[in-house]
């Protein structure tokens, strides 16, 4: 907690090899702002629901499941699930996604019903890497497009 009574507190628990429940609480000045609930399963794959902000007085939540498959020791696709609920609305949004990691790059995409989004980057040596990403969201009608490099000295 800091001197203006916010607090940003997680609670990690491990409750199997490859299970584990995560709670996260953030207040600010005495005020709770947002609590969140995970379970996760990871193997060759990792499977997680959140919960996010559950109200049992408002009667509202925000759910997520995501689930990411490796295909090969590079490749790994999967999928986001977010519904949300609320006295007089409700709303799910469908997210499917995609990871592939060679040698000396990584390509990243994600397409649902909001956007797309693309990035790929590549390492030339072990100080210098560049990149490229695409954005486009369908409810601002905007798309951009970043060409980001880092260079460590």
């Amino acid at each position: 907690m800091d001197s203006s009574r916010s607090l940003n507190a997680q609670v990690l628990l491990l409750l199997a090899e490859r299970l584990e429940a995560k709670a996260v609480f953030q207040t600010q000045q005495a005020k709770s702002l947002t609590w969140q609930f995970d379970g996760q399963y990871r193997d060759d794959y990792t499977a997680t629901l959140t919960l996010g902000n559950p109200d049992l007085i408002g009667e509202s939540v925000i759910m997520a499941a995501h689930f990411l498959q490796s295909l090969t020791h590079g490749l790994v696709l999967g999928g986001e699930l977010v519904y949300h609920w609320r006295p007089g609305e409700e709303g799910a949004i469908l997210t499917l996604a995609g990871k592939y990691l060679a040698v000396h790059w990584v390509a990243t995409w994600n397409v649902g019903s909001g956007g797309a989004h693309a990035s790929y980057y590549h390492r030339a040596n072990e100080q210098v890497q560049v990149g490229m990403e695409f954005e486009a969201n369908k409810a601002t009608r905007h798309n951009l497009l970043l060409c980001p490099s880092q260079h460590v000295v």
